[in-house]
């Protein structure tokens, strides 16, 4: 399991450890997974997620780009 970065509504933020290049992060939820570019903040594949889902979690996420990049730089070890 991914370590988790830390929780909005009912989802996981999530950077997997030694991951690949680009830099991305992850966000799970019970029924839906989407995984997000941190550099530019599109959605490079998702399932389960409506489009309206996905642009509040990033917008929401946008406002933590910093955190979410200390997370990838610290992850990535």
């Amino acid at each position: 399991m991914a370590p988790t970065v830390f929780h909005i509504w009912n989802l996981r933020v999530a950077i997997y450890p030694i991951d690949h290049q680009p830099p991305h992060f992850h966000i799970i939820g019970p029924e839906a997974e989407a995984k997000f570019d941190l550099r530019t903040f599109e959605c490079m594949e998702s399932y389960g997620f409506t489009e309206n889902s996905l642009r509040r979690i990033c917008d929401y996420l946008k406002e933590r780009e910093e955190t979410l990049w200390k997370a990838w730089n610290e992850y990535q070890k």
